[in-house]
């Protein structure tokens, strides 16, 4: 049985202040992922069906202490049970919520019911070090179906503690790759940045933004919801072109990106930023319902002129990826980023995409009970400062893409302009057939 071990210094910097991974800034991150539902939620079902998934899952039932000689640990608190706080409102509260500066000293792990009209949104709130993207949306699938079967008066079976707190994903790697081997990348990727052409760094989005930031909320998000119709034709456009559906996203999104420079500006070099789960990676391989963060990076370039099609830059974009996993660079990239670098490694390390993704993929459709009505899932992980980025995900047979973005540095006039040639983007190549 293991009740407590120490951070790793991935998870450290999540847990520390104005600590960054890269280039983002992680320190203190939450993330939010919720449900918004048409009907109304029993909160004491709610809190009960959350004091199950802390047990199932030993990091949602965590505390961090620190030591006498200021090492932090994780130890499980069996006697925590996450709370559930109702509150009166809809959109504007959600943005006050993932605006706010959360603590963590009652818990790590907690929800909200935010409730307008015939509407109810459910938020479950957690730190960042603890979770990612990819882990949390099997969370709220098994949110789902413990709190349907308890309100339908079919409750599942009270789950035993779980006591194996998986170990942090960088000391799972450590024991994988080498230190020669992440000596050998470091060298690899200082080289490459030092014969690299200065006129070939990516372009960044001009920065427009209010300064302080918008007075209603600093982080904002505007949502692209497609039909059923519309994602399968994204499917079939990315299988007629024998690359994955991420691949297409990016090129649709590096398009849409490319409308905010001059066109006489001719073919721009872009990044493309990914975030990349690392469970494939670890052996055995960690199943994405393990609540732990695994979340590295990677980068894909993309030469992109004004007439680009999307397709064109998605070819770009999916052999920047083969690359990438052949040189294990998310993994490396992990490993190396917990050293003490030089200036120029860290400063390519530090350099900011044009634009970052995260794609979580395709998730079931929840399993709700009678009373209630899916309308949408929607996940937040922003701190300011952060480079602007697009959230996507396919909840049953409908894609979502979130824009979001730090208004002190882009406005929302851009960042509305972006959205919307994104939509046009995307239901340009979901009509594509042949490479244009």
């Amino acid at each position: 049985m293991t009740s407590q071990r120490p951070l790793s210094p991935f998870e450290n910097g999540y847990f520390g202040e104005h600590t960054r991974l890269g280039s983002v800034p992680i320190g203190g991150m939450p993330l939010f992922i919720g449900s918004t539902v048409r009907g109304e939620m029993d909160p004491a079902a709610l809190r009960d069906t959350l004091t199950e998934l802390a047990a199932l899952h030993p990091l949602l039932r965590a505390r961090v202490v620190t030591g006498d000689a200021g090492v932090r640990r994780f130890e499980l608190d069996d006697d925590y049970r996450p709370s559930v706080t109702v509150t009166a409102g809809g959109a504007q509260v959600y943005r006050t919520l993932v605006n706010a500066r959360q603590e963590w000293g009652a818990g790590l792990f907690r929800a909200e019911l935010l409730r307008e009209g015939e509407f109810t949104r459910v938020v479950l709130v957690l730190h960042h070090g603890i979770s990612d993207g990819r882990s949390v949306f099997p969370l709220v699938d098994e949110m789902w179906r413990r709190y349907t079967a308890r309100v339908t008066g079919s409750p599942l079976p009270q789950p035993e503690r779980n006591y194996a707190l998986p170990a942090g994903v960088d000391t799972q790697l450590a024991a994988l790759i080498s230190d020669a081997e992440v000596d050998a990348f470091v060298a690899m990727v200082r080289a490459g940045a030092m014969a690299m052409d200065p006129a070939a760094a990516p372009v960044h989005l001009p920065l427009d933004g209010q300064g302080g930031g918008d007075p209603s909320g600093r982080l904002a998000v505007r949502r692209i919801e497609l039909d059923a119709a519309q994602t399968a034709a994204l499917v079939a456009t990315a299988r007629a072109q024998g690359f994955s559906v991420n691949s297409l996203l990016a090129g649709a999104a590096m398009a849409a990106v490319r409308t905010e420079f001059a066109p006489e500006a001719g073919p721009l070099p872009m990044m493309c930023g990914h975030a990349v789960d690392l469970r494939p990676d670890l052996v055995p391989v960690l199943p994405a319902s393990t609540v732990l963060n695994c979340a590295a990076g990677a980068g894909t370039p993309v030469l992109a002129a004004p007439d680009s099609h999307p397709i064109e830059l998605a070819s770009a974009v999916a052999a920047g990826m083969r690359d990438s996993t052949q040189a294990r660079f998310p993994a490396m990239f992990m490993r190396a980023a917990q050293r003490d670098l030089d200036e120029v490694t860290a400063a390519l390390f530090g350099a900011p995409p044009t634009l970052a993704l995260s794609n979580i993929g395709r998730v079931p459709a929840h399993s709700l009970p009678a009373t209630l009505e899916f309308v949408r899932d929607e996940v937040f992980a922003m701190t300011p400062g952060m480079p602007p980025k697009m959230t996507m995900f396919t909840v049953g047979d409908r894609l979502t893409v979130q824009v979001e973005y730090d208004t002190a540095e882009h406005s929302h006039a851009q960042m509305e302009r972006i959205a919307t040639e994104m939509t046009w983007q995307l239901l340009r190549v979901g009509s594509a057939t042949a490479r244009a």
